[in-house]
């Protein structure tokens, strides 16, 4: 199973999982087979993007926080919020027990690895992401030893992090193009709307404050809400800084495709030493698979291939299912390699997602008619 998006789909796919509209109406239920009106109903309703099932063989790792848990921590989030929307202030308490929740499920798993992202539903990003966003940072903390006090300190602040953005217009958070200057001078006055609103409670540690406060600063002093530099930016605001950046380039936002793994890493590798500190960003390379199940790559001898395994020896050297040869001809689908065992053979290109989902839909389409 993989996700795809509407451009892409054809006839006689099958789909992967329910289908459902803003209001969480179901359109098409799993197992069913698209033909040209129920294309058309997709795209009329504006879905993006859908799993379809396939014979590809994909393996896809196992989540490192359950989906039970993330699922609980967003619908508590979400409660949080709108709470937040009518009263002003925020339930630490309730924020507390979801991160104690995820530092649980992290603090079981032996081998902490980011693979594919899961997709994020439009109308649910803020919530989503500040969850995501929680869990990232976590993982950073973990990877510095961080006691269990300091953990839940900086996995309140991560997950609070935007909770200023609730005096922000909707229109400002959710417009498909670039920002006005006076727009944007609206929304960098989160930050410190965040740090107000956190720190009327008398629950929240004093850690977690700042990490609401400086996630934007930069380590050049070249930030918001203070401009100050990293000799006073507090850990927890570089390591949310971090998660935050990494999370929103993962993610479909209404005026762009979710990078892959690769590319924002490529992305936030540019950014590091003047935006992000350069310890956090070696921390997060420790802990993404830049290559996860579903990524599709050119190989050295030009031939194109697509992860269908991580391999454990080597995360950088990952198990392939080949799709074309330099020629553009299709192989058979059970033309496997590993390319651990292949030292002779490179990575020379990730393809982008759009890229990526127009070869794999022409290399199933060609196996379907053939």
């Amino acid at each position: 199973m993989f996700r795809i998006s509407t451009n892409h789909i054809s006839e006689g796919m099958v789909v992967g999982r329910n289908i459902t509209d803003v209001n969480g109406r179901v359109l098409l239920t799993a197992g069913q087979v698209l033909n040209s009106r129920y294309i058309q109903r997709l795209r009329a309703f504006n879905i993006k993007y859908i799993y379809i099932q396939d014979d590809l063989d994909i393996i896809e790792p196992v989540p490192v926080v359950r989906p039970t848990t993330i699922s609980k921590a967003t619908a508590s989030f979400k409660r949080c919020y709108d709470q937040c929307l009518k009263t002003g202030k925020v339930n630490v308490q309730t924020v507390q027990s979801q991160v104690d929740n995820i530092i649980k499920d992290l603090m079981s798993n032996n081998d902490i690895m980011f693979g594919m992202a899961e997709v994020k539903e439009y109308d649910n990003y803020t919530y989503e992401h500040s969850v995501n966003v929680c869990i990232l940072s976590l993982v950073l903390g973990i990877s510095q030893d961080y006691s269990k006090l300091r953990l839940q300190a900086l996995g309140i602040g991560s997950m609070l992090h935007d909770i200023g953005k609730i005096k922000i217009p909707l229109e400002i958070i959710n417009k498909p193009s670039a920002l006005t200057y006076e727009e944007f001078i609206e929304v960098k006055k989160h930050p410190l709307t965040g740090y107000n609103i956190a720190t009327e409670s008398n629950d929240l540690p004093r850690g977690a404050a700042q990490a609401i406060l400086q996630h934007h600063e930069h380590i050049d002093g070249r930030g918001y809400p203070r401009g100050i530099d990293y000799t006073d930016i507090h850990e927890y605001g570089l390591i949310v800084a971090v998660a935050d950046v990494f999370d929103a380039l993962i993610t479909d936002r209404p005026y762009r495709r979710a990078f892959s793994n690769y590319e924002a890493i490529q992305m936030i590798q540019q950014k590091t030493g003047t935006h992000l500190s350069k310890r956090f960003v070696d921390a997060l390379l420790r802990h993404v698979n830049l290559y996860p199940p579903g990524t599709v790559m050119v190989l050295s001898n030009e031939d194109m291939a697509l992860v269908t395994q991580e391999n454990p020896a080597d995360k950088n050297r990952p198990q392939l299912k080949l799709m074309f040869d330099a020629n553009g001809k299709a192989y058979e689908m059970d033309n496997v390699m590993d390319l651990a065992e292949h030292k002779d053979i490179s990575i020379t290109k990730v393809l982008g997602t759009e890229e990526a989902e127009s070869n794999l839909a022409k290399f199933l389409q060609i196996h379907k008619s053939g």
